[in-house]
């Protein structure tokens, strides 16, 4: 099998043709709106007008409950996100769909519960978002920290806690939030509950402003004496529910977004990259000839880390699809991706000052949404603590 996305891409588009025009119309639907977006911090409301939303709608949705052949794998997914993040990487995280909820309602659900959630997605004629919560504002990117408590209560739970930095957490219809029912158990303890939007407890504090990535629109979302009923943990199958380690969960939704997260993060700096050049040659650069020819010269390597980052994101992808332990290659991938993106940004910054310096500039986005993409999904920090312990563990 020869990973190469371009190759990969016109296979996926013979799969699925009506797919492969969709993608096609949202990427010129995308550049329309992306500076648009970036300055609202919000998806523009004219957005919406002339895409196909029911179909966008099921982009994530595993096929058997209604997705796309285009989505339809990790794989495909990487693919998809890269094409669409050379144009821009925050509005294909803004789009509808389960998005991060996904892999725990499928891996953690009941058939009753994957199929009553899944099925909110389908046949609807407007945007429809789910969200995935487990970051806390003490806990930082250590989840088993978590201090959102889940508290039974004959036959329902009482949640009481908060979450920050929710992806559409202000858009979704439904969220599925990670709670302890004791601390003292640590991972062990943790179990996932979808809330709808509206349910009395259930408040959206407030969504950031935010220096990168703006659309995605990241929000802080609080429970206090929230009452859900028992069945909305994910896997309740009685009265008390199975001892499922939920954490489980929120790992395979790690592993399945972080391969496309940083596929989208390798076409976002592919894309620049192709900017970048065309300035230099347009002569936006107060540069000598010579000058700009060595400045060409200085960004080969970054096409060559492109490609390496492309490889290694695709690769963990394919291995989340085979049922490998995908947890490693999709750190490494995600943690190259976002480091290339900031060393890309630091260079092209002092090879064009001016635009990485003037807002509404293409480039000067790039520079904020790359410092976004080293937080985003775990910090790189957590990511390279995570691949040296597992190196470790191997040795």
């Amino acid at each position: 099998m020869k990973l190469d996305t371009e190759i990969l891409l016109r296979d996926l588009y013979r799969l699925d043709p009506a797919g492969a025009q969709m993608m096609e119309e949202l990427q010129h639907h995308v550049q329309r709106f992306v500076m648009a977006a970036d300055a609202l911090g919000d998806i523009p409301a004219a957005f919406w007008d002339g895409v196909p939303v029911e179909r966008m709608n099921r982009m994530n949705l595993p096929v058997e409950y209604g997705g796309m052949p285009l989505t339809a794998t990790a794989l495909r997914r990487a693919v998809t996100f890269e094409r669409i993040g050379r144009i821009c990487p925050a509005l294909p995280m803004s789009m509808p769909g389960p998005g991060l909820s996904m892999p725990p309602v499928l891996s953690l659900g009941t058939p009753a519960q994957r199929t009553a959630y899944f099925e909110r997605f389908c046949g609807q004629a407007r945007p429809v978002w789910g969200a995935f919560a487990i970051t806390e504002p003490q806990g930082g990117s250590d989840a088993t920290t978590m201090r959102t408590v889940a508290r039974a209560d004959g036959d329902d739970f009482i949640l009481d806690g908060e979450k920050c930095f929710i992806t559409s957490g202000a858009r979704a219809s439904a969220v599925v939030v990670f709670a302890t029912l004791d601390p003292a158990k640590g991972r062990f303890g943790v179990r996932a509950f979808l809330v709808e939007r509206g349910t009395p407890g259930f408040r959206i504090d407030r969504s950031e402003d935010m220096l990168g990535l703006r659309a995605s629109q990241l929000s802080v979302l609080s429970f206090q004496a929230c009452r859900v009923p028992a069945a909305s943990m994910l896997g309740h199958t009685g009265r008390r529910g199975p001892l499922i380690d939920a954490f489980t969960g929120a790992q395979r939704a790690w592993d399945y977004m972080r391969p496309a997260l940083a596929a989208g993060i390798n076409g976002t700096c592919a894309g620049i990259l192709a900017h970048a050049r065309r300035c230099l040659d347009e002569g936006r650069a107060p540069l000598t000839r010579a000058q700009v020819e060595a400045a060409h010269a200085t960004l080969g390597p970054f096409q060559a880390r492109v490609h390496a980052a492309q490889l290694l994101a695709l690769r963990a992808a394919w291995k989340f699809d085979r049922g490998e332990r995908a947890s490693l290659d999709a750190s490494l991938a995600k943690a190259t991706s976002a480091t290339l993106a900031m060393d890309l940004a630091h260079r092209l910054a002092a090879l064009l000052p001016l635009q990485a310096a003037s807002r509404g500039d293409p480039l000067e986005k790039f520079v904020r949404d790359a410092k976004a993409f080293d937080i985003l999904e775990g910090t790189g920090d957590m990511q390279r603590l995570m691949i040296a312990r597992a190196f470790q563990e191997a040795a």
